[in-house]
């Protein structure tokens, strides 16, 4: 029998940790646990340089290293040493992220010691011409330098990389000629029933409390303007997710500004329990996410995959998806948002029950682990194909 393939990933193995690649690593890597060894590759600020340890959790093996007081543009001398014991046939390493310093001397010790990897770039939208003409002069021009001389090495130099939407290839093909294969995020399924009975007047929105990146300004500037027009309707906006107190006072004074009463208009319950979660979400209409700027959108699949039918601004990579399986609208601007949560509310029980449904259908059709699986392990399996057919 083929001994498994060995994936290093670089990254912390954090379970339930509110961001995007934490869920992403843990359920990519729970899914697949049978069909791959995977590792994690961890480094501690708080420990010294000369720290290292390893360690078995939840069935995975964790390594960790120190970088306490390490110079700049130095990685470990232990983990340097064990890149160079590490052994080569059937290992690769999978990297993520872009804009990141380490990916950059950590890839150059894998083109070093001939071991493969293939990266994970979870913002490559950054790469586009629309996106870059938007920054400051200043920071555009730092960008530019540090993607010329870091992010191009990464990406010439991976074996493979993983476009999580169809708007990956066309912004990274504008600096790496790389294979680039595009397998969408795959959610667990959350199992919860279409309970119309339990369903109240109710919006919501599930993530991290980035008031800009996460369009939480325009969604409740779009809510407003759908309690003008509907001043009669007894209707609430729940936004949960984790907020430092800068983001939860801003978000205060963003209701305040908008005459929104807290409490009773829009409810900031923080951080809460998955049984909360999926509670809000069982009892809520639809469920509304205007994002600026959007890598994937792993609580919008979720929120399919609960049968809600969504609002999203069109910066939402996925939009396509849900424009194609009528499971909700894409939208520009806050006054076509509070369109849109209009026509849903006033929509017939059948009709609501229709889009719903078909919310489901989407998830089931383009994030279920059962679509994505078979094209997590081929991901895998070409990287380890393309290493023997065009080594470094």
């Amino acid at each position: 029998m083929t001994d498994k393939l060995n994936i290093y990933i670089l990254s912390d193995y954090r379970v339930g940790a509110a961001d995007g690649l934490a869920e992403f690593n843990f359920q990519t890597t729970n899914l697949l646990r049978d069909e791959f060894n995977f590792h994690f590759i961890e480094f501690d600020k708080d420990k010294p340089a000369s720290f290292y340890k390893k360690q078995q959790i939840d069935g995975f093996q964790i390594l960790k290293f120190g970088t306490k007081h390490l110079q700049f543009m130095r990685l470990p001398k232990p983990f340097i040493s064990w890149i160079k014991s590490c052994p080569v046939p059937n290992t690769i390493f999978h990297l993520h992220h872009i804009f990141n310093l380490r990916n950059y001397l950590v890839s150059r010790q894998l083109v070093k010691y001939n071991l493969p990897y293939l990266i994970t770039p979870h913002d490559s939208f950054v790469y586009s011409e629309g996106y870059r003409m938007q920054r400051p002069l200043i920071k555009r021009l730092y960008r530019d330098s540090f993607v010329h001389f870091f992010d191009k090495y990464v990406l010439d130099h991976a074996k493979l990389i993983h476009g999580l939407t169809e708007q990956c290839p066309p912004c990274l093909r504008k600096i790496t000629k790389t294979p680039i294969s595009v397998v969408l995020n795959q959610v667990d399924d959350i199992n919860l029933r279409f309970e119309p009975e339990k369903i109240k007047q109710q919006v919501c929105f599930i993530g991290r409390f980035d008031i800009f990146r996460k369009g939480i300004d325009l969604a409740l500037q779009g809510y407003k303007i759908f309690k003008q027009k509907n001043y009669n309707l007894n209707t609430s906006f729940i936004l949960v997710g984790p907020a430092n107190s800068s983001s939860q006072k801003q978000s205060e004074q963003i209701c305040k500004d908008l005459e929104l009463e807290i409490g009773k208009d829009v409810i900031l319950p923080g951080k809460i329990s998955v049984e909360d979660r999926n509670r809000i979400l069982s009892e809520s209409l639809v469920y509304m996410q205007l994002s600026r700027t959007e890598g994937f959108g792993l609580s919008i699949a979720q929120a399919l995959c609960c049968y809600k039918p969504v609002i999203v601004s069109k910066q939402v990579p996925i939009h396509d998806k849900i424009l194609l399986h009528k499971a909700g609208f894409a939208v520009n601007n806050p006054e076509e948002a509070s369109l849109a949560l209009e026509t849903i509310l006033n929509l017939s029980a059948k009709d609501y029950h229709e889009m719903a449904s078909n919310a489901r259908r989407c998830y089931d059709q383009e994030f279920h682990p059962s679509v994505i699986k078979p094209q997590l392990i081929n991901l895998y399996n070409r990287t380890m194909e393309l290493s023997l057919y065009s080594p470094h």
